[in-house]
């Protein structure tokens, strides 16, 4: 197995995933399913997104959506890397979509974390997906308010990027490394103890 473990590994071990204080933030369901309101500091987001958009294969290109480019933010991993499911992707090889203004974060999580980050408040089902327009998987995550909560945004980041990859990319030291060195696991400990590290969000503050 190698050192983050697999999706299917990260989704058993996320019922560690405790419930999202307060009210669910307001939304404007359609088209552009956009949150309104208990957004936090936005410059935390965006130095998060800076965070993701250096990991490995990734992508960043301008989002279709009708806004000014420098308010969206689309994450895609190479085709290269690319899993070849498309129920994976927002579209084209596009996992996830960061809109700023008014944030709000757009990510496909495999449909069991989908499942968990919604019943406990940490996210929503895009308006489009209930009609087949993006995959079932696409969940509107709720922006961060604090470091907790930018931890476990951070750990859906991971998993919806996970989600994208070949399982061999999956498997690769070359990935991993700058993976390992964001969050400072130690090179002595086991791949099981490291595996539980990054599957447990609280772990990742």
């Amino acid at each position: 197995m190698d050192g983050f473990g697999s999706t299917k590994n990260v989704t058993r071990i996320s019922p560690t995933l405790f419930n999202r204080r307060g009210k669910r933030p307001i939304t404007i369901r359609g088209p552009l399913h956009v949150q309104c309101s208990d957004h936090g500091d936005e410059r935390a987001l965006r130095h998060l997104v800076e965070e993701v958009m250096a990991w490995p294969g990734i992508e960043v290109e301008a989002s279709p959506l009708p806004v000014g480019s420098a308010d969206v933010v689309s994450l895609r991993v190479a085709k290269d890397v690319a899993t070849d499911d498309a129920s994976v992707f927002i579209s084209g090889t596009e996992f996830g979509r960061v809109l700023f203004g008014a944030p709000t974060i757009y990510l496909t999580l495999p449909l069991s974390c989908a499942h968990l980050a919604m019943i406990r408040g940490w996210a929503e089902p895009h308006f489009s997906s209930s009609f087949g327009l993006v995959p079932a998987g696409v969940m509107v995550v709720y922006a961060p308010r604090d470091e907790r909560e930018l931890a476990i945004c951070r750990w859906q980041f991971w998993v919806s990027y996970n989600f994208s990859l070949r399982e061999e990319k999956k498997n690769s030291a070359e990935w991993n490394a700058p993976l390992e060195k964001t969050w400072k696991i130690p090179k002595s400990i086991t791949p099981e103890a490291r595996s539980r590290k990054l599957a447990n969000p609280l772990r990742w503050a």
